[in-house]
């Protein structure tokens, strides 16, 4: 009851507007236009809001003055979720013949917004796309659109769009289209294109500079092509850009770095790296090719002296396994449960967060399925404290 109360409040506003502008009306009329109106408002207390519809959709034959109250319980609905109501009462709204050109396109607007909450968005995008022309809606309609092409990954439409709503509202949208431009680049990678596929990642950079996704991908497309030392100048450029995504490209920079056979400078790098960054990917992966490189003792050193200052669960699983790899026996019982746990926790453990809404995943999503922002999902660090002096 209380939700429902605080539902009417708006629609009581708008009545109240709409009793202010028919005083001049005779008595009588306005008599049974208020008896009409709080009927409706007592089915909605009774629960009872398709017979509510019924009656204010009635009121609108009488003239186009309640048409606010109509705009306001129709939003109201959608904000309660339920959009076929509210497209049930923009859309009857629209059918009537006396409303002035302004409200009408406020009713094309918000069936557009219901049809969006519905997920029909052919029809959210032909009501929008009627009112690009429109001055008092144009931004928000480009908007709408925005998001309509994104969800049906139409990034073309998207880049193009979102271009024209900055050019109108002077709010910066190339972070946005960066991605956009990634979007299709990886659609053409897919396709062999590479040409096509680095043109359109050009572009993300050129827009974004500071867009690592777009330089993780042109790593890719290098060691897909056997570029190696592009692959791995791309790569490193990341950690420039952000260092938060750095952590996805270590394992890559590592094979190319293998494969070109330049391991020393490969590990020369990773201690540089990790002098600044003592998160958990960048202590194993140092960890992993010091023992490859230099041997056991060396990388055992490196973890235990690691561990005591910064420690992570991926550091210390690390570590177990090269103790494990010493020999069978009873006393390595214990470090084989360890080993066990560490693994289970890792792999159950979300590795990912948005870092503007709190969202976790255990895979990296370039646009936040919650808050729909971009670039803002990361990986999570496995740091666990740092120790005093």
């Amino acid at each position: 009851m209380i939700e429902l109360l605080w539902l009417l409040l708006p629609v009581a506003a708008a009545s109240g507007w709409w009793a202010a502008q028919r005083r001049s009306a005779d008595c009588r009329g306005a008599t049974v236009h208020n008896a009409d109106y709080f009927k409706g408002l007592n089915y909605l207390i009774d629960d009872q809001p398709d017979r509510a519809i019924e009656v204010f959709t009635r009121m609108a034959d009488v003239d186009r003055d309640t048409a606010e109250i109509h705009l306001a319980l129709g939003n109201l609905f959608r904000r309660r979720g339920e959009a076929d109501r509210a497209i049930h009462i923009h859309d009857s709204l629209i059918a009537r013949t006396n409303l002035t050109d302004d409200q009408r396109r406020r009713a094309m607007l918000e069936l557009g917004e219901d049809y969006l909450r519905a997920g029909l968005f052919d029809r959210a995008e032909e009501l929008f796309q009627k009112l690009l022309d429109q001055p008092d809606h144009t931004a928000i309609a480009l908007s709408r659109l925005i998001h309509i092409f994104q969800q049906e990954k139409d990034w073309r439409q998207a880049v193009a769009y979102s271009d024209r709503l900055e050019q109108i509202s002077g709010e910066s949208k190339r972070r946005q289209t960066a991605h956009f431009c990634c979007e299709l680049a990886e659609a053409a990678n897919a396709q062999n294109q590479h040409d096509e596929a680095r043109a359109w990642l050009r572009n993300a950079l050129t827009r974004d500079p500071g867009c690592a996704r777009a330089n993780l991908l042109l790593g890719r497309l290098a060691m897909r092509t056997g570029d190696y030392q592009a692959a791995i100048a791309a790569f490193q450029a990341v950690e420039q850009q952000d260092r938060g995504y750095l952590p996805e490209v270590i394992a890559l920079l590592g094979q190319c770095y293998s494969l070109l056979g330049r391991l020393g400078e490969w590990i020369a790098y990773l201690r540089d790296v990790q002098t600044r960054d003592h998160g958990a990917r960048i202590t194993d992966a140092l960890a992993e090719w010091l023992l490859r490189q230099e041997g056991e003792r060396a990388a055992l050193q490196f973890l235990e002296r690691e561990l005591r200052e910064y420690p992570t669960l991926l550091g210390l699983r690390r570590l177990v396994e090269i103790k494990l790899a010493r020999g069978e026996g009873a006393e390595y019982t214990d470090l084989r449960a360890l080993h066990c746990i560490s693994t289970q926790m890792l792999n159950s453990a979300a590795r990912y967060r948005c870092g503007y809404c709190g969202f976790v995943v255990k895979s990296l999503h370039w646009w936040c399925p919650s808050c729909l922002q971009w670039s803002t999902i990361k990986p999570m660090p496995d740091l666990v404290m740092k120790t005093s002096a």
